[in-house]
C-alpha cells in the first residue's frame, strides 16, 4: 500500500494537470465566445445597412436564424459546459487533496507515537 504522502503527491500532480486544462478551457471558452458574438455583430450589421430595411427588433432573430451563427453559438456553449465540468473537477480535486493532507497528518502522528519520538511531527 503506498503511503498517504505519496498518493498525496500523486493527486497533486494530476490535479496541476487539471488546472492546466482548466486554463486551456477558459481561453478556448473566451476565444469561441468572442467569435459567436462578432458573427452576431456581423449578421446585425449587414441586416441594418441592407438595402431592405429590417426593424431592429428583428436583427436578434437574424442573427439566430445565421447558420454560422448558430454553429459558433454551439461551440460557445459547449465550451462553457467543459470549464463548468472541470470546475466541478477541480473542487473534486480539492476535496480529495484536503482527505489526503489529514491522512499524511494521521500517519506522521501515528508514526511519532509508534516509534516513541517525543519530536513534533
Amino acid at each position: 500500500m503506498l503511503s498517504a504522502q505519496i498518493r498525496l503527491n500523486d493527486h497533486l500532480a494530476k490535479w496541476d494537470a487539471e488546472i492546466r486544462r482548466f486554463d486551456a478551457a477558459v481561453h478556448d471558452y473566451g476565444r469561441s465566445k468572442a467569435g459567436y458574438e462578432h458573427r452576431v455583430a456581423i449578421v446585425k450589421i449587414t441586416a441594418k445597412h441592407a438595402t431592405e430595411k429590417v426593424a431592429v427588433a428583428w436583427l436578434d432573430t437574424l442573427a439566430d436564424a445565421d447558420v454560422e451563427a448558430n454553429t459558433l453559438h454551439l461551440e460557445y456553449r459547449g465550451s462553457e459546459a467543459t470549464v463548468e465540468a472541470i470546475k466541478a473537477r477541480l473542487r473534486w480535486c480539492q476535496a480529495v487533496a484536503d482527505a489526503l493532507r489529514s491522512e499524511v497528518s494521521t500517519e506522521r502522528a501515528e508514526s511519532q507515537i509508534y516509534s516513541l519520538d517525543k519530536s513534533t511531527p
